[in-house]
């Protein structure tokens, strides 16, 4: 009876490690689909700025050339024919809702997934400045002015498209989950007073094993802790969210 025992508790082990060790590499499995999803979506848009000078716009009111209006990812359609809600753009880590935001005339809707387009910084009266989505002139307000790409300092050091998670306030580390809007600080004066430990930390933390996946001007793809990327407030970090390469620490001060 012991020696059966101990049969099964070494079972019991093996099973254990076991199943961590297959847990470990299915979310390794994830990240890797991931970070080939952004390589993807980093080329295409790099496509995208050789053929017009310019970054496209997060979202396209209508016009002549566009009468149903546009999205940014609708215009990469030309570079991979993907669409929001299926494969390139859906991260295997990604649990949360999907729904293709529409543009209505000239209102433009935000769209829900897995990945996020940097629309820059809020400073502190809540514009987003120095993001690649256009020009805002106040929360949720933007003009249809692109930005150039003579005016991405550095590409290969700035941050386009990664998982979508933004900072709704530098307090607190609250966290915005699942919006295309993807930004160092969103909107502050929005902030929910979060403890930092709400559920878009937990998203964070569960997503990628704390990593989170971003691809940059020149189509590399980097992964680094959520913290670090989100929260950490080194001018070597921040600048990485900003066209013009400089961190702007007044925007979080």
């Amino acid at each position: 009876m012991i020696e059966l025992l101990v049969v099964i508790a070494i079972i019991a082990i093996l099973a254990s490690l076991l199943m961590t060790a297959l847990v470990q590499a299915k979310s390794n499995a994830r990240s890797i689909k991931c970070t080939s999803n952004l390589r993807q979506i980093g080329l295409a848009l790099q496509l995208y700025v050789i053929d017009n000078g310019f970054y496209p716009l997060i979202g396209t009111a209508f016009n002549p050339s566009k009468p149903q209006g546009a999205k940014w990812y609708d215009d990469l359609h030309a570079y991979m024919v993907q669409r929001w809600t299926n494969d390139i753009y859906v991260c295997p880590g990604y649990k949360g809702e999907v729904e293709d935001g529409r543009v209505k005339t000239n209102v433009i809707y935000a769209s829900v997934g897995s990945y996020g387009y940097n629309v820059g910084s809020a400073d502190k009266v809540g514009r987003l400045q120095f993001g690649l989505a256009g020009r805002f002139i106040g929360p949720g307000e933007i003009t249809q002015i692109p930005t150039a790409e003579n005016e991405v300092k550095v590409p290969s050091d700035m941050i386009v498209v990664g998982d979508s998670f933004s900072t709704l306030s530098q307090k607190n580390g609250t966290l915005l989950v699942g919006l295309e809007m993807l930004s160092r600080q969103l909107y502050p004066e929005l902030d929910p007073g979060d403890d930092g430990e709400g559920p878009g930390t937990k998203e964070a933390k569960a997503r990628h094993r704390k990593k989170m996946n971003v691809v940059f001007g020149d189509a590399h793809v980097e992964s680094h802790n959520y913290s670090k990327i989100l929260l950490d407030l080194n001018p070597q970090v921040l600048k990485r969210w900003h066209s013009d390469n400089e961190p702007h620490l007044d925007f979080f001060e």
